[in-house]
């Protein structure tokens, strides 16, 4: 009986701390919230990249204000384009998945067009997000610049909860 209270409480110690904001202590600034995998396999096995807050606030940020099928009203998103953050691994042809922190995933072609109008998304409204509204990240595009951007296809993509992306070549 001991050890099952143990091991409640420690799932419910992981669960509060992974629900906590991100961006609000030095330690949740280091938490890894994203995983890129190069899934091409060398002598030296797969490349893996993992990239916290503060890494991907480094990157140069895009800002636009668009509506979603899933808010309410205008948002603000400000993220990494998702092309950056390809090209910072070396992946410019190929295929990604996406996944999302519930296992969610799509698998779309690097040279899509509509690749150009992604962002990772840490902020939405000024705000970081939480896994309670669509966090930490979010790939999203801007819907509202442009109709190629308002397809079930793009809309499948559009996956909150981001937490990896797994390259194909």
């Amino acid at each position: 009986m001991l050890q099952l209270k143990f091991a409640v409480l420690a799932a419910l110690s992981l669960t509060l701390a992974f629900l906590t904001p991100v961006g609000g202590t030095a330690e949740a600034d280091e938490l890894v919230l994203l995983t890129i995998e190069d899934g091409t396999t060398s002598d030296a096995g797969p490349k893996v990249v993992e990239l916290n807050r503060t890494d991907l606030e480094a990157f140069p940020s895009v800002s636009f204000t668009t509506t979603t099928n899933w808010t309410s009203g205008p948002q603000t998103f400000v993220g990494v384009p998702l092309l950056a953050l390809l090209e910072e691994v070396g992946a410019t042809a190929g295929s990604i998945e996406v996944s999302a922190i519930n296992d969610y995933s799509q698998y779309f072609p690097i040279g899509d067009p509509t690749n150009e109008g992604a962002i990772v998304a840490y902020l939405v409204n000024g705000q970081p997000m939480t896994p309670r509204d669509k966090g930490p990240l979010w790939l999203v595009y801007n819907y509202d610049s442009d109709s190629r951007y308002r397809t079930e296809t793009v809309y499948s993509r559009s996956i909150w909860q981001l937490d990896r992306i797994v390259i194909s070549r």
